[in-house]
């Protein structure tokens, strides 16, 4: 029984996601997922309601959630052609708008993938907020910038266009509750209702071991082609160039990425490995290695490395939008990456270091302390936790 429930209070609350969130991988949903689970702790009950597509109805959800709702994602050719952003136009839902009138809960939607109804009339009066991961048509132009096929280029680069446009749609929520600081700054100067939210993850405590690691580790998404780009510039002038173990680990690598790997005896890739086995990657490791190709959000795997991992070299860009720089090694070029890979495989990670991290961690990534901060924002009052 959690606090809320002992003392007979009942806060309502309606989610609306993008997909459903569960499992919460190392490609996505992880935020999305451990919110929806630290609010649960908090005693709130969660009417959630999932675009699906890809994803079977998950019993996990249905047993921290009041209740779980499913609607298709319409992805009709023809929404391309709608003045309105493919990803929002594709994300309605009459019995959507229909569910949300039956109550008068606060309603969370999760992305601006999710507010086709942000502003209808129906909803009129309601306490609405929105969990931005990115400022969307930044991101879509950056998506587009690193397309080499023309067709989606072409996409991804209306795409924006059109997101720019939708975007002051944002003006009808209470608060915007951004991901990363200059998202927020950016935010904040243009609609004065930017709240700092930090990711959601599965920490409760920094995990990692002290000690040595035998091998250097990169991991991310790699069907995204930003982590494509990434890990081939890895290869050829980082890992091909040091005597050391290097292990390639994600989701979905490209044949192209296979072949490449196969030409180097001292690098593996570890295709599509379940949360269990990237989680021993990670605290396995000597170095964890994440340079970010753009300045885009907040890259939910760096704080992975942080919690659960040893050394981590990143450079500017990846700690450019968050205040964790201090516990990384940053190195912006090639032969910087590398000096730092002969002297941190040289040295173990300490008691000391690992508090540190803990000072740092604990103060600003707690999913303890930013739910109940979610909790004041939603419901417009003190959690009744201490």
């Amino acid at each position: 029984m959690s606090y809320c429930e002992s003392v007979n209070l009942n806060y309502n609350l309606n989610i609306i996601t993008l997909n459903i969130p569960y499992p919460p991988d190392y490609g996505g949903m992880i935020d999305t997922f451990y919110r929806i689970q630290s609010l649960n702790n908090l005693g709130v009950r969660i009417h959630l309601h999932c675009f699906e597509y890809g994803r079977s109805h998950s019993k996990e959800l249905e047993a921290i959630c009041e209740k779980v709702s499913y609607y298709p994602r319409k992805s009709n050719f023809l929404n391309n052609f709608s003045f309105l952003p493919y990803i929002i136009s594709s994300r309605k839902s009459e019995i959507l708008l229909k569910n949300l009138s039956k109550n008068d809960f606060p309603i969370l939607f999760d992305g601006l993938h999710t507010t086709y109804y942000l502003n209808h009339p129906k909803l009129a009066g309601r306490r609405k907020l929105i969990r931005m991961h990115n400022i969307e048509h930044q991101y879509y132009k950056t998506l587009a910038k690193q397309e080499n096929h023309l067709t989606n280029r072409l996409y991804f680069t209306i795409e924006s266009f059109r997101l720019k446009l939708y975007e002051k749609v944002l003006l009808g929520a209470k608060y915007l509750l951004p991901i990363s600081e200059i998202d927020h700054n950016y935010l904040n100067n243009k609609y004065h209702t930017s709240r700092l939210l930090a990711p959601f993850h599965p920490f409760d405590d920094v995990v990692s071991k002290t000690g040595s690691g035998e091998y250097l580790l990169y991991h991310g998404d790699l069907s995204v082609n930003e982590n494509t780009i990434t890990v081939n510039s890895l290869i050829d002038n980082v890992f091909s160039k040091v005597p050391f173990k290097c292990i390639i680990a994600g989701k979905n690598p490209p044949k192209q990425l296979l072949v490449k790997v196969s030409g180097h005896s001292n690098i593996d890739i570890v295709a599509n490995p379940e949360n269990k086995v990237m989680t021993q990657l990670i605290s396995n490791s000597h170095i964890n290695i994440l340079p970010a190709l753009e300045m885009n959000g907040f890259k939910i795997k760096l704080l992975f490395a942080l919690f659960a991992g040893r050394h981590c070299i990143v450079n500017s860009k990846m700690v450019s939008r968050n205040n964790l720089g201090s516990l990384c090694h940053v190195a912006d070029s090639d032969i910087e990456t590398t000096k730092l890979i002969r002297h941190l495989m040289q040295e173990e990670f300490s008691d000391y270091m690992i508090e540190e991290r803990r000072r740092v961690l604990l103060e600003n990534y707690s999913n303890r302390i930013n739910s109940k901060r979610m909790f004041d924002l939603i419901f417009n009052q003190p959690s009744p936790f201490l």
